[in-house]
């Protein structure tokens, strides 16, 4: 009866130790994947996709094109418009209407993507969940004083963005991501912000 006892501590010991293990291994690597995860975001310098928005229940097609701290993102359905901004300038161009408009990209959505992939601080705070073959992060953030929140899909293996989900006081806005290209030496002229109507 006491070797029974006895044995059963020293199984129900070994377990623990096992179960620990498992535990930190995975810990472990969570963490070498957040790594990775943060070198891939910092490492992309340039990106041209196609994405499908769904802003409620209103969709549309287009490209992105990211480098360097400008973006390009051109709507080709239903409506054909292209929004350019660099650092604290931004236009608005409605190809169908011929209607050109200049804003402050500041509070806007556009900063989110600059802050993914060129701030280093950006993935702090973020909660982050691990599924088998994928990985999500979400992040709370402020625009204009008012909290929203981001939430960023993942492929695993390979490392890969797949979708982005925003929730607002505007309401919720997802990005799904179709044809990944990283670092495609985008051209400089993509990104002017001249004009499109006096050239």
């Amino acid at each position: 009866m006491f070797l029974k006892k006895i044995s059963n501590i020293f199984l129900s010991i070994v377990f623990l130790f096992f179960f620990l293990l498992s535990g930190q291994s995975k810990s472990n690597q969570n963490e070498d994947l957040i790594k990775k995860l943060s070198d891939y975001l910092l490492n992309t310098k340039e990106i041209s996709s196609g994405f499908i928005q769904i802003n409620d229940d209103f969709l549309q097609e287009g490209n992105f094109y990211l480098k360097n701290n400008r973006l390009r993102i051109e709507y080709k359905q239903p409506n054909n418009i292209i929004i350019v901004v660099k650092n604290n300038n931004a236009m608005y161009y409605n190809v169908d209407l011929e209607e050109v408009q200049y804003f402050n990209p500041k509070n806007t959505v556009a900063k989110l993507f600059f802050n993914l992939f060129y701030d280093n601080n950006f993935l702090d705070n973020a909660k982050y969940n691990f599924q088998n073959n994928s990985l999500s992060l979400k992040k709370i953030y402020e625009i204009d004083g008012d909290k929203n929140s981001i939430e960023i899909y993942f492929e695993k293996s390979p490392l890969k963005l797949r979708k982005i989900e925003l929730n607002s006081i505007n309401g919720r806005i997802l990005f799904g991501i179709t044809d990944l290209n990283y670092n495609p030496n985008l051209d400089d002229k993509l990104f002017s912000l001249a004009n499109p109507l006096l050239s």
